[in-house]
């Protein structure tokens, strides 16, 4: 029986990929880049507007990594585009798992905003893209912030971050990194060290830091550099 081939370049895709994808199965990593063709193609034909012939270019990235998050984001763009709200839904909730920035994780919740605001639920949204702004400034959270504010008046939109943690909670909405996937970057960049491979090292911890600023993690960053 043959294994799967997976193009994976990163130790800590490696950790995402057995930890959420495998299911057991054996596998083994490409040595050819199948996902750079397919990203190139999308991105035309996104630009072409043709989001449905980019969905799939987009969808043969998945097959060959399922946890490549920039190919996640592209189809969850696709998505909005072709007003598929339950397939963005479905993308983006598996988009939290592989979320290793806080660009990533702002991303997680605008996508969430513009979900809840398909489904008329625009408290949710509101709390989704204000929540977003801790993790990055979006001028799309705040195009949405401001639409949201016409439609159902901006006091409607004034939340303090109490507020926006209830609204999220009661909602299953996690508010902080997936610390599973903080676990599998932190034994990735110990891991990367081992095999002396000191880069995709400092990269792990590096996404770690980004996404917790834990104090123990700097100091290690500040001593490998």
């Amino acid at each position: 029986m043959s294994r799967k081939k997976i193009c994976l370049r990163h130790i800590a895709e490696v950790y995402l990929y057995e930890y959420f994808c495998l299911n057991g199965d054996e596998y083994e990593i490409s040595d050819e880049d199948t996902l750079t063709p397919h990203k190139i193609k999308a991105k035309e034909l996104m630009f072409a507007g043709e989001y449905e012939k980019a969905r799939q270019e987009l969808l043969s990235v998945r097959f060959d990594n399922p946890v490549d998050i920039e190919a996640i984001l592209a189809l969850i763009l696709c998505c909005k585009q072709l007003g598929d709200i339950e397939e963005e839904y479905s993308y983006t909730t598996e988009s939290y798992n592989y979320c290793c920035t806080r660009a990533e994780l702002a991303a997680y919740y605008r996508n969430l905003g513009w979900y809840y605001l398909e489904k008329y639920l625009p408290e949710v949204a509101v709390a989704c893209y204000k929540y977003s702004k801790y993790f990055e400034e979006s001028q799309q959270a705040d195009a949405e912030l401001e639409f949201l504010g016409k439609a159902i008046g901006k006091e409607s939109t004034e939340m303090n971050l109490e507020q926006i943690h209830k609204i999220l909670l009661e909602n299953n909405i996690p508010t902080e990194a997936n610390p599973i996937t903080l676990a599998l970057l932190y034994k990735a960049a110990e891991e990367a060290i081992q095999t002396g491979n000191e880069q995709q090292a400092l990269d792990c911890y590096g996404m770690v830091y980004d996404l917790t600023d834990d104090e123990e993690v700097g100091r290690i960053i500040n001593s490998m550099v």
